[in-house]
């Protein structure tokens, strides 16, 4: 009779066997899933867009590796087009760089108090980016009280759940398929609520169409469900497809900022 060593060893292989076999057949029901990019996957950690010791702080916090030569992500290039001349510090992250990004945002925050000016933030990403933007956002609330966020801009914030983590797949290639599941992946709990003090708006873009990951909406927040007449909008693009919102809302922030 196998020893309890070895049926244990059996159990995990056929356990492994039927995940494998699972995933495979969601693949070939879906197509092919894009996995979550790797922590250590993107060549340029920060893009620094604009660099001044006055006014807003930007950090646009990006989903996917930024490489050299790849075009910006719709976050990024709505920040960009949303600055005009306005004095301000803005820059591009690379999602799974916190301790990069909160360096930069604690170096400009430094800048403005020497100049006593009140440090003031926006906050913007996208897919995992957006959960950063988020969680970011509250470590600030918790860590430095004198710090304002005007704004926090998030687009179909996601995250890996807890499921996949445990089954050990890779970019939630399972679990985001399964109808029903979105709890799973979506990101409620990174969201911190307005305050009307150090987080004076929240507005958060999602939408529930595609068959891949995709954001929900956010408590507290300022929701807005995306949809194209098409049916086929899905987490790459949301972004690009939600630009003209993005823009203006930022440049409405900073329109604010302005007088």
């Amino acid at each position: 009779m196998p020893s309890f060593r070895h049926q244990l060893r059996l159990c995990r292989l056929l356990a492994g066997l039927a995940l494998a076999t699972l995933t495979l057949w969601v693949q070939g029901c879906f197509g092919e899933v894009d996995a979550f990019p790797e922590p250590d996957a993107g060549k340029e950690k920060i893009k620094v867009i604009r660099s001044a010791d006055t006014g807003p702080i930007i950090a646009a916090f990006s989903s996917y590796p930024m490489r050299a030569g790849a075009p910006p992500d719709g976050i990024e290039t709505a920040m960009v087009q949303a600055l005009g001349r306005m004095p301000c510090s803005a820059a591009s992250v690379y999602w799974s760089e916190r301790g990069l990004s909160l360096a930069w945002i604690k170096e400009q925050c430094e800048l403005r108090r020497q100049n006593n000016e009140e440090p003031r933030l926006i906050l913007a990403g996208h897919g995992l980016g957006a959960t950063e933007a988020s969680e970011v956002a509250k470590e600030i609330m918790f860590r430095d009280r004198e710090v304002v966020i005007v704004l926090l801009l998030t687009v179909d914030a996601v995250k890996t759940s807890k499921i996949s983590s445990a089954a050990g797949v890779t970019g939630n290639a399972v679990t985001r398929r399964i109808p029903g599941v979105k709890h799973s992946f979506t990101a409620y709990d990174a969201s911190p609520h307005p305050d009307n003090k150090q987080l004076l708006a929240h507005i958060n873009y999602y939408q529930t169409r595609s068959v891949y990951y995709h954001g929900a909406a956010m408590p507290a927040a300022e929701n807005h469900r995306l949809d194209d007449w098409t049916g086929l909008l899905n987490h790459g693009n949301v972004d690009d497809f939600a630009l003209t919102y993005l823009v203006s809302d930022l440049r409405n922030t900073l329109g604010r900022e302005r007088q």
